[in-house]
C-alpha cells in the first residue's frame, strides 16, 4: 500500500513539473506566466475590455467592450463595441500575452466600421493601440496569431459592388505592432524589403 502511495506522489511530482517548464499556464488570466528562462512574472490584472484607444487620434475608453456617447444635435449615439472574443498572442516579443480584438463603429448612420486594436501588456497593465480600418460592413470571419503578428480574416465587397451586396470576397489582414511607435499597421507579406520592417 505504502509502495503505491509512493509512486502515486511522485507522479503527481512529475506531472506538477511538467507543468511549470511550459511557457504559458493554460489560462491566459491566470495572472501568472512562465518566461522562456523559467522566471515567473505576474501578467496584467486588468481586463482587456476596459482599455482606451483611438480611431483617428480621438481616444476612446471601453467599458466592460463597450463605448456609448450621444452624438450632439442628434437623437443618435455613437456605439462603438468588441465584436467576437479576443485572441491572445505576443505581438511585441517580451514574451508575455498581449490581445487583439475586432471593434465596430456606428455612429446612426447605416454604415458599421470593423476595426482591429490591440492590448499590449504595459509593464502589468495593458496599453491600447491605435484602432486599424478594415472595411464598412464586411463579414469577419476568425483573428489567428501567425509569427507574432495578429491576422484578420474577413470578406469584403468587390470595389464597383453595392453595400447591399453580401460580401463574397475573402481576404486577410497581417497586423503588425511597432514596438518604437506603440502603434499597429498592417503588414504586407513577401514584398521587397519586409525583412526590414520592425518586430
Amino acid at each position: 500500500m505504502r509502495k503505491i502511495q509512493i509512486i502515486l506522489l511522485s507522479l503527481i511530482v512529475i506531472g506538477l513539473g511538467l507543468l511549470t517548464t511550459q511557457k504559458y499556464w493554460t489560462e491566459p488570466f491566470a495572472n501568472f506566466v512562465l518566461q522562456n528562462n523559467g522566471e515567473g512574472v505576474y501578467i496584467p490584472t486588468n481586463d482587456p475590455l476596459n482599455i482606451t484607444f483611438t480611431i483617428s487620434g480621438k481616444n476612446y475608453t471601453l467599458v466592460d467592450g463597450k463605448y456609448e456617447k450621444e452624438i450632439a444635435s442628434s437623437t443618435s449615439k455613437e456605439i462603438i463595441m468588441v465584436f467576437g472574443q479576443p485572441i491572445y498572442g505576443d505581438f511585441n516579443n517580451d514574451g508575455l500575452f498581449d490581445v487583439a480584438m475586432l471593434i465596430t463603429q456606428n455612429s446612426g448612420g447605416s454604415g458599421t466600421f470593423f476595426y482591429v486594436v490591440e492590448a499590449i501588456d504595459n509593464n502589468g497593465t495593458f496599453k491600447g493601440t491605435n484602432a486599424m480600418l478594415l472595411g464598412d460592413r464586411i463579414a469577419p470571419q476568425n483573428i489567428n496569431v501567425i509569427d507574432g503578428r495578429a491576422v484578420v480574416n474577413f470578406a469584403e465587397r468587390k470595389p464597383a459592388e453595392p453595400f447591399t451586396t453580401p460580401p463574397s470576397i475573402g481576404k486577410s489582414v497581417y497586423v503588425q505592432y511597432d514596438k518604437n511607435t506603440g502603434e499597429i499597421g498592417e503588414w504586407v507579406k513577401d514584398f521587397e524589403g519586409e525583412s526590414d520592417l520592425p518586430k
